[in-house]
Formats: structure tokens, C-alpha cells, sequence
């Protein structure tokens, strides 16, 4: 079969690698489409660490039943599926509190030097799989994975309803965080970022108000739009001290900010403001095996309007080009997502 081999740093090559075979309790899967993640382009860039050479990339993914291992009845061949790409134990601490994400002992697919998705096939734990409703185009399911990101973040922020929610940052994470804000019934949502582009995109998917700080006073802006309070909830999706302190300073006395982003190590904050408004913050990292299942069934319903993320589709042979364009000159790229 044909692969996507990450050599190297900005070394990606198309070319034959081994085929696979399902173990028990696995499936094989003909991968239908794999999203290009920003962390792969980080491991592509050889920045991270995270993408040990010679291996295959790939965590967003869908794809459909081809072969089924020793023991797996629950799948047929055809079925159309994606995947929770966490290979965890079931028998660790983590996982018997139910953090299977966490698993002590987990294999994360395209990451380190477990083989991902890029490539024509893939073998995972059948108990891994969800199916993807007819209707949901295989590319929308490689979304599910980002998705459950952005739902686990905002569900610490708890009930929405009738709250105003700025949303920092109009990469995957964010648009997709407003989908799930969307979702929740908030009575006003802002979206900050410094492209006029992505903050497009962010008015079709539903914000309300759209701030871009490199082109005016954003706090005066949201403050207009808040009665002169300040936001319930910030959202935090990009991980660098500018975009975190923004979120912080947008916030009413008491308010809340969830941090997705996780792009720097360290960020300055202004603790005595964090200490005498009585801010909080909340940290969010990954998703669960639940969550991941609640955003596919949520897609599946059409309860969650997803599709204008995805920038371009391209195929195998096309994708390094496309990884390459990421790192160098995305332009008005937020996700690309090689297909089948």
C-alpha cells in the first residue's frame, strides 16, 4: 500500500510501505480522508519532538471497514466510521476512572512512532470506531477529533444560556468552539482574530461580532457590545500571551476563561487583576472516549454546522505540497484534508 513517510524535518515522502493486517479485536480500514492537524505540521517543521522518523502522521481521520479482525462482530465491511485515535489500555488507573485519554498506557495513532493515517490503510481497535451517519461526507469526519477538543472546552464553561462568549482566535479549535457555543444557546458570541478571512468564516458559522485588534480597540468594542461589562466567558484557543491576555482583560468581574490553546509554555498574566476581579480559569486538554462519541452523534444529527472549516481536499499525492504550504505560506487555509 502507499503511505506518506515523515523522514525528517520538512521530509515527507510518497511510497510503498508494508500493508496491515487487523489483530484480534482490531479492524482494517480503507482511510477515506485524514485532516492535516497543526500539530503535524509542527512534527513535519521536526519542532515538537512529538513525531519520531521514520513514521507515517495522521489523528483526524474517517474511513470504512475493510477487514475485520479475530473476535470484532460489532462492524461489517462497508461500515463508514471515525476514529478516537487513542489506543488505551482499559485496566490503569486512568482508564478505570474512565480517563481513557489520559491512559498511562496509550498509543496515540501518528504520533511518536505510531503509524497514523496517511496512507491507504490503517489497522485500529474496532472499540475505537464510530460510525458516520450516510449523509456526513467523509471529510466532515475527520473534524470529530478537533471537534471533541473544542467540546470539552466549552463544556467547563457550563451553562451558556443567555451568556456572552468571546471566543479568542479563529483557527480550527476556535470556529469550532463556536460551533459548540452556538450549540449551547449563548445569547451573544465574539470572535477575535487577526484575520479578516477567518473572522468570515466566523459570521457564516453564527458569531455575532467579529473584533479584529490589529485594526482597532478591540476592548472598547467589546465592551460596547457588553454593556460596558465585559464577556461571561472567554475562550482562549491559540496558547500565546497576547491572545491570553486579551481574554482575561475581556472578562467581567467574576468571569470565566477556559484555556484551549497550548502553543507556549508560558504566558504573562496580570495576577493582581486575576486576584481583585475574581477571575477564574480553566484549563482543558484533549477530550474523553464519551465526548468524542457525543460530537459524532451530534454531527450525525445535524445539530452542529461544521463544514465551512474545511479549506481544501486534496489527495495523497498532493498532500506534501499542501504540508509544506502550511508551514510556509497557509494564506486563507484553516484545514486541509487529504481524500480518498
Amino acid at each position: 500500500m502507499k503511505g506518506i513517510v515523515y523522514e525528517g524535518p520538512n521530509i515527507l515522502s510518497l511510497k510503498e510501505v508494508g500493508d496491515v493486517s487487523p489483530g484480534p479485536g482490531e479492524v482494517k480500514l480503507r482511510v477515506r480522508a485524514c485532516g492535516i492537524c497543526g500539530s503535524d505540521v509542527h512534527g513535519y517543521l521536526g519542532i515538537t519532538g512529538r513525531r519520531l522518523p521514520p513514521m507515517m502522521m495522521g489523528h483526524e481521520f474517517a474511513g470504512e471497514v475493510a477487514e475485520l479482525g479475530q473476535g470484532v462482530d460489532q462492524w461489517k465491511k462497508g461500515d463508514r466510521v471515525a476514529v478516537y485515535p487513542v489506543d488505551f489500555c482499559g485496566h490503569c488507573e486512568m482508564c478505570r476512572k474512565g480517563d481513557v485519554h489520559l491512559c498511562l498506557n496509550k498509543r496515540a495513532f501518528g504520533v511518536l512512532d505510531v503509524d497514523g493515517a496517511f496512507a491507504e490503510y490503517i489497522c485500529v481497535p474496532a472499540k475505537c470506531c464510530f460510525r458516520v451517519a450516510d449523509q456526513i461526507p467523509y471529510s466532515i469526519g475527520t473534524l470529530m477529533e478537533p471537534l471533541a477538543v473544542s467540546y470539552r472546552g466549552v463544556e467547563h464553561a457550563g451553562d451558556l444560556t443567555g451568556r456572552t462568549v468571546l471566543i479568542v482566535g479563529a483557527g480550527t479549535i476556535g470556529l469550532l468552539a463556536l460551533a459548540c457555543v452556538k450549540m449551547k444557546g449563548a445569547a451573544k458570541i465574539i470572535l477575535s482574530d487577526l484575520s479578516d478571512y477567518r473572522l468570515g468564516i466566523a459570521r457564516e458559522m453564527g458569531a455575532d461580532v467579529t473584533v479584529n485588534p490589529g485594526s482597532g480597540d478591540w476592548k472598547a468594542q467589546i465592551l460596547a457590545e457588553t454593556g460596558g461589562k465585559g464577556v461571561d466567558v472567554a475562550i482562549e484557543a491559540v496558547g500565546a500571551a497576547p491572545t491570553v491576555q486579551q481574554a482575561m482583560a475581556a472578562l467581567r468581574f467574576g468571569g470565566r476563561a477556559i484555556w484551549i490553546g497550548n502553543n507556549k509554555p508560558f504566558v504573562d498574566v496580570n495576577m493582581q487583576e486575576i486576584v481583585t476581579r475574581e477571575l477564574s480559569i480553566q484549563g482543558s486538554f484533549l477530550y474523553g472516549y464519551e465526548e468524542f462519541k457525543t460530537v459524532v452523534g451530534l454531527v450525525n444529527q445535524g445539530r452542529i454546522h461544521v463544514a465551512p472549516l474545511i479549506s481544501k481536499e486534496v489527495s495523497m499525492e498532493e498532500t506534501p505540497a499542501y504540508f509544506e504550504k502550511l508551514a510556509k505560506d497557509p494564506g486563507s487555509l484553516i484545514k486541509v484534508v487529504m481524500v480518498d
